[in-house]
Formats: structure tokens, C-alpha cells, sequence
């Protein structure tokens, strides 16, 4: 016979036994699963190729939410996503734990408006004047007699942040910018209200409005390499990622579909980015 303190040890040893399996088996599903957040710029395209990736993963689910670059970076940081989605570059300091790149190409930016304005293009200098503020009818630009609504992006936004920095520069943007967290949410304002301008990822469908060149340039998917201002989106992930979540950056980074996304010439490796 046992004795009652040889029962009630073999007992706990049973309960701790099951209890760890249980937290054995949480490990292994969280290991089984990748979060990624971030750019919605890049939701379609990874979404286009996960199912592949998961049939060729059996078990893995991969869950892909938006919320903007800087979100996706902060969630990266924090261990609340394994990769993010930016098309802009951590501002440094921003990330406090090593972080590898993995760049998807440059994905160009477009200004838009209503057929209505009057006007097809803008100088880099009247396109500041524009969302900075400081030009507020379209007549000032030769174009129809309408006041200038313009449509921007939250500060979450990599859109934006490339046109702070290559449009606006040290200006900030007009604080009478109806702001607008999508794609397709700026393009319903700029095509609904008349004398509204914006800027949109070249991945969104440019019907019903009117592209407008910049400094003389025109907007061509097949001369892409000619249009001056563009994103460059990439993933990123900690640099000590499980095998899974790096086999996953390196396969949606060697799509060959990547363009009809709007990402052109991804030609860089992986690489470690330095804080």
C-alpha cells in the first residue's frame, strides 16, 4: 500500500505533468501561428499569395490585419506582431530591438483629383502650395473656380510620410486636409467633392479621376522608373524570428506577381537594420 503523502505527491506530479502538456501545447500552437500588421498598401498582395504558403505549411494560419506602418512597426516592437507591413523606414530609435528588412520594391505614389479642378498636372513647388494651404481655389492655378479641398492620409500613413518629406518638406500639412485612413476612402472624397485633391498608392484604381502629372512627369506603369515619387515598402520582422515567420518574409518577397500589386524591381536581400 501507498501512503497518503506518497498519493497526494504522485497526484501532483500527475496534475503538473497534464499541466505542462497543456503549456506544451499553447507553446506550439502560438508557434504555429504569424500575425502580421501593418501597410494596407500590402494587404492585397500578401493576402493573393498566403493560401499558398499555408497549404505548403500544414498547420500554420497566418492573420493579416492593416492599421498603418507605424502601427505595424510599433506592434513589431512590442511582440504583438511577428512581421510588419511598412512603406516607410523605421525613424531611428523608433524600434529598440534588431530588425530584419525584407524590401518588396518601390511602390509609386500618385496625386489625384476630380475631373472638375480644371487643371492635369502640378510643379513640385504648386503641389506644396496645394496641401500645405497656401493655394485655395483652383482659379490660382489657372484651373475652374473651386475652392482646393485637399484629402491626405493619417500620420500612420507611409503615403504621407513620403509626401511630408518630398512634397512638403520642413511645411506642415494644411490643418483643413479632410483626412482619410485608405486608399479607397481618398479616392471616394476626391471623386465626390468637387475641387478635392489627394494621393493615393499607384496600386489603387485609378478610374473616374484624373492622375495628375508632377513636374512634368506622367504617371506610366510601364515607365515606371521615370515617376519621382514613390514608397518603398518592405516587411520587417526581429532579427531572432522563429524559422517560420523569416520562410514566410522570404517567400512573399520572391513572388514574381509582385507587380500587378503596383512594387516594382525588389531586387535587395534581407538585411539586418541598424537602430
Amino acid at each position: 500500500m501507498i501512503s497518503r503523502r506518497q498519493f497526494l505527491i504522485a497526484v501532483g506530479a500527475a496534475s503538473m505533468a497534464a499541466l505542462g502538456g497543456r503549456f506544451s501545447a499553447m507553446a506550439q500552437r502560438r508557434q504555429r501561428y504569424v500575425s502580421i500588421m501593418g501597410a494596407t498598401s500590402c494587404i492585397p498582395f500578401v493576402k493573393a499569395y498566403l493560401p499558398q504558403w499555408e497549404h505548403d505549411h500544414p498547420g500554420m494560419t497566418v492573420a493579416v490585419t492593416g492599421g498603418g506602418s507605424y502601427a505595424g512597426l510599433r506592434a513589431l516592437g512590442l511582440g504583438q506582431a511577428d512581421i510588419a507591413m511598412a512603406d516607410l523606414a523605421p525613424p531611428p530609435g523608433f524600434l529598440v530591438v534588431p530588425v530584419q528588412r525584407y524590401p518588396l520594391g518601390r511602390l509609386p505614389i500618385v496625386l489625384v483629383a476630380g475631373p472638375q479642378v480644371g487643371i492635369r498636372g502640378l510643379s513640385w513647388n504648386q503641389a506644396r502650395a496645394v496641401f500645405a494651404g497656401d493655394i485655395v481655389n483652383w482659379r490660382e492655378l489657372g484651373g475652374a473656380n473651386l475652392p482646393v479641398i485637399a484629402v491626405s492620409r493619417p500620420e500612420s500613413s507611409g503615403a504621407r510620410d513620403v509626401m511630408q518629406h518630398r512634397i512638403l518638406g520642413a511645411r506642415p500639412f494644411s490643418p483643413h486636409c479632410i483626412i482619410q485612413l485608405s486608399n479607397g476612402a481618398v479616392m471616394r472624397t476626391v471623386v465626390e467633392t468637387p475641387g478635392a485633391i489627394g494621393y493615393v498608392e499607384a496600386t489603387a484604381p485609378l478610374r473616374e479621376i484624373t492622375v495628375l502629372t508632377l513636374q512634368g512627369n506622367v504617371f506610366d506603369p510601364t515607365r515606371w522608373q521615370q515617376w519621382p515619387l514613390y514608397a518603398e515598402p518592405a516587411l520587417y520582422l526581429r532579427a531572432q524570428a522563429p524559422k517560420e515567420v523569416k520562410d514566410l518574409a522570404a517567400f512573399l518577397q520572391s513572388r514574381p506577381g509582385r507587380r500587378q500589386f503596383g512594387f516594382y524591381a525588389a531586387s535587395e536581400q534581407g538585411f539586418v537594420y541598424a537602430r
